[in-house]
């Protein structure tokens, strides 16, 4: 036959069927590609509850993908004529997974980082790290990859974003949370994220050599909203003098200078000088006991494993770190709001309750100077 003369092109083969690839980047995600016409189902279910959180049909050259971006033990399931086509189980064992920090805040930099290190032990992954304070675990980390925010990482089989995700009308983001982040402890906020079980870690911090001087106090008094200080106007200063009265030095970490906001700073303090947080670190670690608010510092000193006393009243009493003294308002005073409200970062005098009476930040107001030095006798 003529037919059987002529050159075949072997380069021009029709694939007799689709391909479906599958990642987790921010999601589950499918993409079915081919030449051929058909149509799937296609099904993302989480194992845990056995319930398909989404489900939807396509064609081959489209994508499907389920808007939860939170870690879940996922299957991926794509069904051809109600038989399976593809079935694929999270597993992230060898693979790439990006953890990515927005927050610059050190307080949830130090309360989120150890989850990275839990994630990669559970899944025994390859874990690159994104955050604004890389540098303060890089040496103590070695097994992640660390880049700056904002660089595009390639070969992922999975990413997630830790952070708090609020949508534009003030609700909690529930398909980057999977719970009301207001109302869990500020280090679970990332494990539910990541998919871990809570238990509290601290993160691993450079090394020093420092020697211990059993008669320093390191405070730090400011922080980034009015509703985090300690509103009793004669509190620190109370403080301070009952302090200098045992013979303890009482040096202040806060960078602030005096006066900042309106806020004074006590007398009898050694101001520490402005420097890298290095030296702050070195005076924590040397300290018999810090005394703080809700703020960074605080969750330094938690890291450091030194003696932290906690004063706070816009927070529950179970929204930070569990081992610290931690010194709430009365139980007849307001407080909270920052577990129950979205706070306005852009308010300084936020006080979501009673802004702009006679009650306004009543919350550490109502904390005395009696309350802390209560707390202090029993360990000083």
């Amino acid at each position: 036959m003529i037919y059987d003369k002529l050159k075949k092109n072997k380069n021009n083969i029709t694939e007799v069927t689709n391909r479906v690839s599958c990642h987790f980047v921010r999601g589950p995600f499918v993409e079915i590609t081919g030449n051929v016409t058909e149509e799937y189902v296609v099904q993302f279910i989480d194992k845990t509850t056995n319930q398909i959180r989404f489900e939807t049909t396509i064609g081959n050259n489209n994508w499907a993908k389920s808007n939860i971006e939170y870690c879940i033990d996922w299957t991926v399931r794509v069904l051809k004529d109600n038989d399976v086509f593809y079935e694929h189980d999270f597993n992230p064992n060898g693979k790439r997974v990006f953890i990515s920090m927005g927050s610059k805040a050190l307080g949830d930099t130090l309360a989120w980082f150890p989850y990275f290190e839990e994630f990669r032990k559970k899944h025994n992954c390859e874990v690159i790290v994104s955050t604004f304070h890389n540098h303060m675990f890089e040496e103590q980390y070695p097994q992640f990859e660390f880049v700056k925010p904002g660089s595009t990482v390639p070969n992922l089989y999975a990413m997630y974003d830790v952070g708090l995700f609020y949508n534009e009308n003030g609700s909690v983001n529930g398909l980057k949370n999977p719970n009301d982040f207001k109302t869990q402890t500020m280090q679970k906020m990332g494990s539910d994220i990541l998919g871990l079980e809570y238990t509290e870690v601290r993160p691993l911090l450079p090394k020093s050599n420092v020697v211990k001087d059993d008669k320093l106090i390191t405070i730090a008094i400011h922080g980034t909203a009015q509703s985090k200080y300690w509103n009793n106007p004669t509190g620190w200063q109370d403080v301070v003098d009952w302090l200098n009265n045992k013979g303890y030095t009482v040096k202040l970490l806060s960078n602030e200078g005096d006066n900042y906001m309106g806020n004074k700073h006590p007398k009898g303090i050694t101001q520490h000088p402005s420097g890298p947080l290095e030296g702050v670190m070195d005076e924590m670690r040397k300290s018999k006991a810090f005394i703080g608010i809700g703020s960074g510092l605080s969750w330094l000193s938690w890291a450091l494993n030194t003696k932290t006393v906690l004063i706070s009243g816009f927070s529950y009493d179970w929204a930070e770190m569990s081992d610290c003294v931690r010194i709430t308002p009365p139980k007849d005073k307001c407080g909270g709001c920052f577990n129950r409200l979205k706070l306005d970062a852009g308010d300084w005098n936020w006080c979501p309750d009673h802004k702009g009476t006679n009650r306004q930040f009543e919350c550490t107001k109502g904390i005395s100077s009696e309350m802390v030095i209560n707390e202090l006798e029993k360990f000083l």
